[in-house]
């Protein structure tokens, strides 16, 4: 279940591509190809799945995290995903 909830934050936490140079503005129409939407989904699963079982394993023992493990490691897999998947897109063009 854990590992299902990483992938869920590692999905919304994933950039639109091209978000930087259309911020505020309506999306663009939809590329012909959309290989580059799908790997960069697959890359923010990836980043998300990473990021949370990371910061769990880091944090199990943790006093400051007692009872808000889930949450916290969710958390981290949405920011994980969201800044990787930043970086990917804005090397795009």
């Amino acid at each position: 279940m854990e590992t299902a909830f990483f992938l869920a934050m590692g999905w919304c936490g994933t950039k639109y591509p091209g978000w930087w140079r259309n911020f505020l503005k309506k999306p663009p129409i939809p590329e012909p190809e959309p290989w580059w939407i799908i790997s960069t989904i697959g890359l923010g699963l990836i980043a998300g799945l990473a990021g949370g079982t990371v910061f769990s394993m880091v944090i199990r023992e943790s006093q400051y995290f007692s009872g808000q493990a889930a949450i916290a490691s969710g958390l981290f897999a949405f920011g994980t995903a969201n800044i990787v998947t930043g970086i990917a897109t804005a090397f795009k063009d």
